[in-house]
């Protein structure tokens, strides 16, 4: 646990006491120490962002095999602890990262994959603000060429600190869970796999700012530039949250949705390939991949992952660059891993973020069944009547060419440095000056009071992100209670099938019930990986609607793990006590799911239609249902539980679940068809039809 943090009763305390939203002075001139005490929270959740940034530049650097970047991150003396190795100083982890997973050489062989996904952070602050503990999973997805194909995967527990005023790496400590060939799938690497240890308590992962130390000295107070810094803060989290909705649109073909988020003459250039324009341009390339809406047996996941985002001073420009993760397939049919990288640019209109031209750069597209060391699919052509209005200005990739870096190393503050023979394309002048540039300069008319609102919510934004995730790692170790002190008073959790528990304590007893104390060997683990937030702060900054992917998989010591896919339609956060805390959380699953590592998402049965009848072999559900009753029965939903009661109308994979959002289009305001902004109070009693 990190213990340089201040304790709960004193984040609670400071909650109460410093609430931005009981003060009562009224402008900036009339209260200098408050304004100091804003400007260095404001510094402290600045912090938190460079540190996400800077490990997320490391995944991004890792996939091109940039090794001397990623050892750039690193302070002089940092530490990169892998298992049992570990190596010290920016030379020596450059050097071993390139023997480890370059075999020698910078950048990667011809047909080498070396993706780390970094996922779910938890980031929290010491209390000095010059040091940091963050959590994250990784995912590898590796192969050296030539048919080699791997899986590796664990938790990483890493500190951070500031050096020459730039925040780094001090330790990355890498725990190995699982690892495993591609041909017979990953396994827990233990025979009985230890739980990594946290850094953070729940109330500490619901506070990832603590009450802060006296800084030494006075602070120069500039209102113009707080009031811009929190603008700039705002349009990242609209970018993000547009791009990640980008995704969910494209999950579930909403391909109208999917042309309301760009600028009228907006592009999709996908390298090598084409470029499509406009509304009709970009509809033409959706339907490549047939009419909107999923049919039976479709799986079309494109997970948002590792996205970068740079806003331009003024406000009015940002870009970002990401990769798009794709697990696409048909049951009884195909089935496709596809990866790329995105370079998009957005606009911001009448007050509004579009997206104005997104430029795909496909590296993998394996079948499912081979993997990516034996299966290397071209990107296919557009068939007649889909082509594009142009030809790409940009080629497709190969082991010569990498997709330009629109950002410094976060460390240096240098061009990002490629390997001999290699070289950058779709270089974006634009977004890197952007990144040099001074920051622009608010009005400074503003009082106080809305410049602590407006840190409220930028606080709110990231403590919401560390919650989430904490509570997926909690699922992950049946650690239930600190799971159930995740929720508040009166916080409500759903257990799938079940209906939804009340309180910490109900909830605590619901997971005792159903699944009880972990007792070693632990032999197997589910991991809930809560990914790709949209997230929407009240106005107040006091709570937050969240959305997230469960992208989700198991891991066991006895066979192969697989995969499956859910999604948290719309949790809400509430800042309960000065630490924030879930006020309602509910699982809608399996939206796609395994028949074993071998089978995959498209060699999955029909379900049994009697899998609900009365002398039914019941169900850790059913015995949860009888033994522990929820305070509201999943039953008692009414549309809202359409296709997830058990029952007759229970969907399983391969059929398609009904999709909830808790937010309308961005950018058009267009209502989707399954519209829950708080499940709260949208339960809708379905009515009963009667014969005439």
């Amino acid at each position: 646990m990190h213990r340089s943090h201040s304790p709960t009763s004193a984040a609670a305390s400071e909650g109460a006491a410093k609430s931005p939203l009981t003060a009562q002075a009224t402008g900036p001139d009339a209260d200098p120490t408050r304004l100091e005490r804003l400007q260095q929270r404001l510094a402290a959740l600045e912090s938190i962002r460079a540190i996400k940034r800077l490990q997320i530049a490391y995944a991004q650097f890792a996939e091109f095999g940039l090794w001397d970047e990623m050892a750039a991150l690193f302070t002089h003396g940092g530490v990169l602890q892998y298992g049992d190795v570990r190596v010290q100083g920016t030379a020596a982890i450059s050097d071993w990262l390139r023997m480890t997973f370059g075999g020698g050489r910078d950048g990667l062989a011809p047909g080498a994959l070396h993706t780390f996904l970094a996922l779910t952070p938890v980031i929290n602050l010491s209390t000095d603000g010059q040091s940091a503990m963050g959590r994250w999973h990784e995912l590898s997805m590796l192969g050296k060429g030539a048919g080699d194909a791997h899986w590796a995967g664990g938790i990483q527990e890493n500190t951070y600190c500031i050096e020459d005023g730039v925040w780094k790496i001090s330790c990355l400590h890498h725990y190995p869970m699982y690892a495993g060939s591609y041909e017979s799938g990953w396994r827990n690497l233990e025979p009985h796999l230890a739980v990594v240890p946290y850094h953070f308590t729940p109330e500490e992962a619901g506070t990832p700012i603590p009450m802060l130390d006296n800084a030494p000295g006075r602070i120069q107070l500039d209102v113009p530039a707080i009031e811009q810094r929190l603008a700039r803060m705002r349009d990242e989290d609209l970018v993000r949250n547009l791009q990640n909705a980008y995704g969910y649109y494209i999950d579930q073909k909403m391909w109208t949705d999917v042309t309301d988020l760009f600028i009228t003459d907006g592009t999709v250039e996908i390298a090598g390939i084409g470029i499509w324009q406009g509304e009709q341009g970009i509809r033409r390339l959706l339907q490549r991949d047939g009419a909107s809406g999923l049919r039976h047996g479709e799986v079309n996941e494109h997970l948002q992952l590792h996205t970068l985002i740079t806003v331009s001073p003024d406000g009015r420009e940002a870009w970002a660059r990401g990769l798009d993760l794709g697990m696409l397939g048909r049951n009884k049919a195909w089935a496709l891993w596809t990866h790329a990288t995105f370079s998009n640019h957005y606009v911001k209109q009448d007050g509004v973020w579009r997206i104005a031209a997104m430029r795909l750069f496909p590296k993998l597209r394996s079948d499912y069944y081979q993997g990516w060391g034996k299966s290397r699919l071209p990107e296919p052509e557009p068939r007649s009547g889909y082509e594009p209005n142009q030809p790409s200005n940009l080629p497709a990739l190969t082991e010569a060419l990498i997709p330009a870096f629109d950002f410094p190393n976060p460390a240096t503050g240098r061009p990002i440095g490629l390997p001999a023979g290699i070289q950058a394309i779709g270089t974006n002048p634009t977004a890197l000056d952007a990144t040099r540039a001074p920051p622009g300069q608010g009005s400074g008319n503003i009082a106080i009071e809305e410049l602590e609102r407006r840190l409220a919510v930028e606080e709110a934004y990231d403590a919401t992100e560390n919650v989430s995730s904490a509570f997926g790692d909690f699922l992950d170790d049946f650690d239930w209670d600190n799971s159930a002190a995740l929720f508040a008073r009166t916080g409500r959790r759903e257990k799938y099938q079940v209906g939804f528990y009340i309180g910490p304590e109900r909830i605590r007893q619901a997971d005792l019930t159903g699944f009880g104390r972990p007792t070693p060997p632990r032999i197997h683990i589910q991991v809930h990986l809560r990914t790709q937030p949209v997230i929407d702060v009240a106005y107040d900054g006091r709570s937050a609607s969240l959305r997230t992917r469960l992208f989700s998989f198991n891991s066991m010591r006895d066979k192969p793990g697989w995969f499956q896919g859910g999604m948290y339609p719309n949790d809400r956060m509430v800042l309960e006590d000065g630490v924030w805390k879930f006020q309602h959380q509910a699982i809608n699953e399996l939206y796609f799911g395994s028949n074993g590592y071998k089978g995959g998402w498209a060699d999955v049965p029909e379900p049994n239609p009697n899998q609900f009848a009365p002398d039914r072999k019941p169900t850790i559900m059913d015995k949860l249902r009888d033994a522990f009753p929820p305070d509201v029965h999943t039953v008692d939903l009414g549309v809202r539980g359409f296709g997830f009661a058990p029952g007759p109308e229970f969907i399983e994979w391969p059929g398609i679940k009904p999709m909830w959002f808790h937010y309308i289009n961005p950018v058009s305001g267009r209502v989707p068809p399954n519209y829950c902004p708080d499940e709260s109070i949208c339960y809708q009693i379905r009515p009963l039809f009667v014969d005439q």
